[in-house]
């Protein structure tokens, strides 16, 4: 069976036999034969006995409850904040399924929020916690790690720099307030 490594195999392809082998993820039996369930590379474990099929191409990730999401604010309104959601950190896979997600005001901050234009602007990259996932996805920015992580100037549309608990153009000078998360301006986005 060590042939059978790195072999590219398609869906119902025999790649073992129950008498040799275990079924592993990627596969499934059949009358006494083991076979893929997916395209993908055979992968075999000699020490158990189980053979499984990898996957060949990556399978998108569906955003769950307690996912940490990066976003782009759509839309601010008098209750709610809508945003794209970009990707789950971590994870450089396409996103599969719904992407745009609410931040009901109460979830924006441990403070009272009385207006969201407050805390978020259109544009607004966002790090959040996913607090709902069915029927539709619910966010939350509470918490230090939680917030606003780049925002743009209003008035020139210029990466604003974090200065103290303000954010301020260097462009133009005008300073403006959101709900900042500690990784503000860190990272490459």
């Amino acid at each position: 069976m060590k042939n059978v490594k790195k072999k590219l195999v398609m869906p119902g392809k025999e790649i073992a036999s129950t008498e040799e082998m275990i079924a592993g993820e990627g596969t499934f039996e059949d009358k006494g034969k083991i076979r893929a369930s997916r395209i993908g590379e055979v992968q075999i474990d000699e020490d158990s006995k189980v053979v499984s099929v990898r996957p060949a191409t990556s399978t998108p990730v569906r955003v769950k409850k307690g996912d940490v999401v990066i976003g782009e604010v759509r839309e601010v309104r008098n209750s709610i904040v809508v945003v794209d959601i970009v990707q789950v950190e971590g994870n450089k896979r396409s996103l599969y399924g719904d992407k745009t997600a609410v931040i009901r005001v109460a979830e924006i901050s441990k403070r009272y929020v009385k207006d969201p234009l407050t805390e978020y602007r259109i544009g607004d990259i966002v790090r959040a916690k996913v607090t709902q996932d069915y029927p539709n996805l619910q966010l939350s920015t509470k918490g230090s790690e939680f917030g606003v992580i780049k925002s743009l100037c209003v008035k020139c549309r210029q990466p604003l720099k974090l200065k103290g608990n303000t954010l301020e153009c260097e462009r133009c000078g005008n300073r403006e307030t959101r709900k900042i998360s500690k990784y503000y301006g860190k990272g490459n986005i």
